[in-house]
Order: C-alpha cells, then structure tokens, then sequence
C-alpha cells in the first residue's frame, strides 16, 4: 500500500502520461493487453504496481524507462516499510469501505510476507532431527554411566547438552520440537543440579532443580518429575532438614512413578531414621524392597538395585544403631557392589563402606581396625570420584569413635588423612 512517497509519484506519473495521450483507462488498458482494473490500480497508489504492467505501459506511454525507474524505487520502499516496525502514532483507523479495500488488495500479500519471514527465522532456528536424536542419545548414556563416571569427566558433557537445549528453546520452534526440548531441557538441568548435589554446591543443586521442575511441569514426564522430588529431598536431607526431606516425597507419593518407587521410599526411610521414628523406617524399607529390581537406568535418579537396598538397609541400621542388622546388610551391600555391574554406583559402595566401618565401632566389642580400614578405602576412593555425601559421612565415622579410641595411633592417623584429603579447612568433626 502506498502512504507517499515514490509509490504516489508512480500513480500520479501514470495518470498525467496517460491524460497527455488523451487516452481512457479503457482505451489503454485494451491497448497493452490488461483489464482496466488493473490500469485503475495502478493510478490510485495503493499497491507497487506488477512490473509487466509497468514494462508495457512504460513503452505505450513513451516514458522511456521513467514508469520502470519509479516502480523499481517504490518496490524498495515497500520492503523497506515491512522490514520496520511499525511506528503506533501513524496508524490512522480505516472506515468500513478502506478495510474492504486494504483487505481486497496488499494487505493479505503483505501478511504473507511477514508468514514467510517468519517461517524462515523458525526453520533457520530448528535444531534438525540428527541433532535432536544425538542429545537424546546423550541424555540415555549419562543415565548409563553417571554413577560410574568421574563427576568432572561428566560435566563437561551436560553443560554442552544444556546449553544447546536451552539455546534452541530461547527460539521459535515447531510444536514436535519443543516438546522433545522440553523434556532435553529438565533432563539435563536435573543432572545439573545433581552434579552440583554431588559436589556440596547446595546453591546451584536448588537453581538447577528449579529450572528443571519448570520444564518437567511443562513435558509432564514422571520420572523427571519424581526424580526432581528426590533431588530436593536429598538436599534437604543432607542439610539437616529431615521434615523437609519427607515432605518432599510424601506430597509425590501420587505422583510415584513405578521405576523410581524404591528410591522415594529408600529416602523417606532414613529421613524417618534421623527423626527417630524406629517404625516409619521399616515400614519405608520394606516398600523399597517390594519395588526394587533390576531395570535399565533411564534419565533421572538411579534404580535401587539388590546391592543399593542392601546399601540402605545397613545405613539405617546404623542410624538406628542396630548392629546386627548393620552386620547383615552392609557386607552383602559392599559384596555387590564389588561386581561393578551396570548397577553400579561408586558413590553407593563408598556409602556402603562407611555403614560397614561405623557397624564395625557399633557394640560392645568394636573393631576399630576394621573400621578404620574401610575408612581409609573409601579415601582413596574419594580421591577419584569426590563426593560431598561421602565427604558428609566420613564426618560421621569419625564422630562413632569413642574419646579413649581416637587416642589410638590408627584412629589419629585415619582422623588426620581425612582431614587432609576429604573435609573441608576448619572441620572440627
């Protein structure tokens, strides 16, 4: 549409060589072969005339390449008008009869202009199929390997696959590709937030939880969704905030998911364990045993396998200071452990080590020995996949040793090691 400019000098330019000739709308058009509508256009200046209306009226009028040079500058402008925002102060309002005619006219071939820009901006902004595919694949090995993995050999890998997820959400996408962006999206900052579990920065565990829920409530995956409930849990959990932790998974129990059920249930057990109520604990126990098993870890927490529920049996044994039970569990849990199976898990083994060691001081004849050795494997553990539960714990061994025994050799020797190479300066436990 024209509002001045060159696309109203065309029109008028038209008309006055057309009035020279003393030739009618009809006169003209019928002799360069168009209808008169198209002539009659063309003189109102609502729409960049076609240009092989402008080539034969430029050559029936003798204007000698002036009708081409105007319609070529009013083209211009117009692309140059739709590439601008527009300016809200311009905007006039249209009576009935000019809407018809807007509607009539260029308005519909000016809106699929902007239709197929925007297409193009959606289409360049489309993470193509192989790319979707790949970090979907990436998503189902960190899965398969995270408890296996050096933390900072993994993270590398996340932060990438984050990135891009979010960089191509940031755009527009089509509806598929969102969806599938969605669930990249929590996947990955769940393992965020994780690895930042895993490593003591509570800060970034609790942002990264939150992104992820925001894209979990959106994807409405359930296992994302619990696994985030058991994220925030354990960070609750390891906190010190035991209430918390269990009113994370007990406002989830609904919304449970068969795959991650032994896991809520093993977390409600030693939140229940810490709190002191002996009961509760076993009865959690007891439902994680009833769905454990051994299934393919898929994104979010890990399966409770056979060794894992023997891991969590130990250690709320010993958070109940039951040392029979403790003795039953933990070697069986270290045991398994041991075959380094896909349900292996370096942080658990360790885990399992301590409850063994604080098993061992548990009682009236304690092992210091042996408590001490396992402590002492469990370091040189840490030191290739640290861990700040494990590191937790450790503070917890050393608190089970009685005055009389942290006066011996062995105990001051493991007491200084952990020190050293696991608590962080000033830790006084």
């Amino acid at each position: 549409m024209s509002d001045g400019g060159t696309g109203r000098a065309l029109a008028d330019r038209i008309r006055a060589l057309r009035l020279a000739t003393g030739y009618s709308q009809e006169r003209l058009a019928s002799m360069i072969g168009f209808k008169r509508a198209y002539l009659s256009q063309a003189e109102s200046g609502r729409d960049v005339p076609s240009e092989n209306l402008i080539d034969a009226l430029d050559e029936a009028l003798d204007a000698g390449g002036e009708l081409r040079t105007l319609r070529a500058r009013a083209w211009q402008e117009r692309r140059t008008r739709r590439t601008s925002p527009p300016n809200p102060r311009t905007v006039r309002t249209e009576d009935a009869t000019d809407r018809r005619q807007i509607l009539q006219t260029s308005a519909l071939v000016a809106a699929s202009d902007v239709a197929a820009d925007l297409f193009h901006r959606i289409t360049a902004a489309e993470p193509d199929q192989l790319t979707l595919d790949e970090l979907e694949a990436d998503v189902d090995e960190i899965a398969l390997t995270y408890t296996t993995v050096p933390h900072a050999a993994a993270a590398p890998r996340i932060i990438n696959g984050w990135q891009q997820v979010e960089t191509a959400l940031d755009r527009r996408t089509s509806a598929s590709a969102h969806v599938r962006l969605t669930l990249l999206g929590g996947q990955f900052a769940y393992y965020l937030g994780r690895l930042s579990f895993n490593t003591g920065d509570m800060r970034s565990a609790r942002r990264f939880a939150a992104l992820a829920e925001h894209h979990a409530g959106e994807a409405g995956e359930p296992v994302l969704c619990a696994s985030i409930v058991a994220l925030r849990a354990g960070i609750d959990y390891w906190s010190g905030r035991y209430r918390s932790a269990l009113d994370h998974l007990q406002a989830c129990e609904h919304a449970s998911h068969p795959y991650i059920a032994a896991r809520m249930s093993a977390y409600e057990a030693r939140a229940w364990a810490m709190l002191g109520a002996r009961q509760a604990a076993i009865n959690a126990l007891n439902r994680m045993d009833a769905a454990a098993g051994p299934l393919r870890p898929l994104p979010g927490d890990t399966p409770v396998s056979e060794a894992a529920a023997a891991m969590f049996r130990a250690g709320i044994a010993a958070q109940l200071g039951d040392r029979a039970e403790v003795t039953r569990w933990a070697p069986l849990a270290v045991a398994g452990y041991s075959k380094t199976g896909p349900d292996y898990s370096a942080e658990e083994e360790m885990h399992a080590r301590l409850t063994l060691a604080i098993g061992h001081l548990l009682g009236s004849q304690p092992d210091v020995d042996g408590a001490v050795a396992e402590g002492m494997t469990v370091l040189d553990g840490l030191e290739r996949s640290p861990t700040h539960t494990v590191r937790s714990k450790l503070g917890r061994v050393i608190g089970a040793f009685t005055p009389a025994q942290h006066s011996t050799p062995a105990v001051r020797e493991f007491v200084d090691a952990v020190h050293l190479r696991a608590l962080p300066a000033g830790t006084g436990r």
